[in-house]
């Protein structure tokens, strides 16, 4: 599944597929990091490490490739991330057709491929998730590792220089940690694994903290413009957060992010929004290119390029977005289960599920949490996009990894019959199968 990943992507940057939203903001801030490398970004949503990584792949590979360039090596830190990810699915759940059911949907999940190749710091989101998640559950079942505490310290540092998202991991990661030390460890043994970990810690929590003041102190978007003011009302709403619309109904079919205005305030709500843009290519970032785009990279003015949907792709996407409301309504359901039976396993101190789901749970919901506590306070959340998936991208590839680990926890407890069980698990695997197809075929 991997390869298959890997020749998908390939297929995407053929297309020109890393011009993807914010495309010239990026590229922008890539051609001038050398000579300001710091303030320029700070002034941005993102950390400097997107900039410096490109600035660093220009350096080393000839101007007129290093956007593929750096496009496959985003490709290859996906599927390593992806990997990893596959391995942390094998500790979750037992029964086989449901792992590689779900290992399949996430290998082929629309925003998670386009995602891999895109210029932006998103691409980084899903490798250093899964290894944070790594390192935390070796940890979280044995905390007497210390190259573990070092690596999980160095991957959160990083993290902090790519994306401000990881901040919420620091939260969950210190609370499993904390639990796993004492109920772990011997009395005498606590003290010096929890100055391990509040070292470990303190290095990627101090790399947020200066860089968010060295935002707050050139008034920058992420701490001042994103923010509404003090006391206005919110564009959206909870109840547009939480609820779905009549109007949903129109994203059944398909619509395209600027033909159709989808972005619009109040239009939809926003986990209709949120679906659509996980089980389709919304903005149009993977479809075939115009033919002289080759010689206008660098004069684009408009993220992504202007791209059309041939008809075949239009009626995939349809079926796509219709055929995949069973994932997004699995994906909810297990998050809610897995949610409260992790809880439950850290107060109660029983494994009532692996460890492993424990920990991706805690930090998926990490991850998550203060992108959609912020959707309420941002002004533009609608026209700034701050629904589509890649603002929480390993978040919302965990989350769908769930919604298989709960009917793999329900299968063990269920006790049917080994034929009917058979028949369910094979109708479920061929489902998400024909979902994969659909997937690859507006794709590609």
């Amino acid at each position: 599944m991997a390869a298959a990943a890997v020749a998908v992507g390939l297929r995407g940057i053929l297309h020109y597929g890393f011009v993807g939203q914010d495309f010239v903001q990026h590229r922008a801030l890539t051609l001038l990091f050398p000579s300001a490398p710091f303030r320029n970004s700070y002034l941005r949503t993102n950390p400097p490490g997107l900039y410096w990584f490109a600035s660093l792949v220009r350096g080393h590979v000839s101007a007129a490739y290093d956007l593929q360039a750096t496009a496959l090596a985003f490709l290859g830190f996906n599927t390593g991330g992806l990997l990893v990810i596959f391995a942390l699915l094998w500790k979750c759940i037992s029964n086989w057709q449901l792992r590689y059911s779900a290992a399949a949907l996430i290998t082929f999940v629309p925003f998670r491929v386009i995602h891999s190749v895109v210029l932006s710091a998103d691409a980084f989101t899903l490798p250093i998730f899964a290894f944070t998640a790594l390192f935390t559950l070796r940890l979280y079942e044995e905390p007497r590792r210390l190259a573990n505490w070092t690596g999980l310290s160095l991957i959160l540092l990083a993290g902090m220089f790519c994306k401000y998202s990881f901040a919420g991991l620091l939260p969950p990661v210190a609370l499993l940690l904390g639990v796993a030390i004492v109920t772990r460890l011997r009395t005498g043994e606590r003290m010096r694994w929890w100055a391990t970990g509040a070292l470990a810690l303190a290095l990627p929590s101090a790399a947020l903290l200066l860089q968010l003041e060295e935002s707050a102190h050139l008034k920058g978007t992420l701490t001042d413009l994103v923010w509404l003011p003090s006391g206005a009302p919110p564009v959206m709403r909870w109840s547009d957060i939480l609820m779905l619309k009549r109007s949903d109904a129109g994203l059944l079919a398909a619509p395209e992010y600027f033909r159709d205005k989808v972005y619009e305030t109040g239009k939809y709500s926003y986990p209709g929004l949120l679906h659509v843009s996980s089980f389709t290519d919304i903005m149009g970032i993977f479809q075939a290119p115009p033919v002289d785009i080759s010689t206008e990279v660098d004069k684009l003015r408009m993220t992504p390029a202007d791209r059309s949907r041939t008809e075949r792709s239009r009626v995939l996407q349809v079926w796509s977005v219709r055929w995949c409301l069973v994932f997004s309504a699995l994906a909810l359901a297990g998050t809610v289960v897995c949610g409260a039976l992790s809880l439950a396993s850290l107060l109660s101190r029983r494994p009532l599920v692996a460890s492993a789901t424990v920990v991706m749970t805690a930090l998926a919901t990490g991850f998550y949490f203060p992108i959609l506590l912020g959707l309420t306070r941002v002004t533009e959340p609608y026209t700034g996009g701050y629904w589509l998936p890649r603002l929480a991208l390993p978040s919302i590839v965990v989350f769908l990894c769930l919604g298989f680990v709960m009917l793999d926890w329900l299968c063990q407890r269920l006790g049917l019959p080994q034929p009917v069980l058979g028949t369910l698990l094979f109708a479920l695997t061929a489902y998400t199968l024909v979902a994969c197809a659909l997937f690859v075929g507006f794709l590609v």
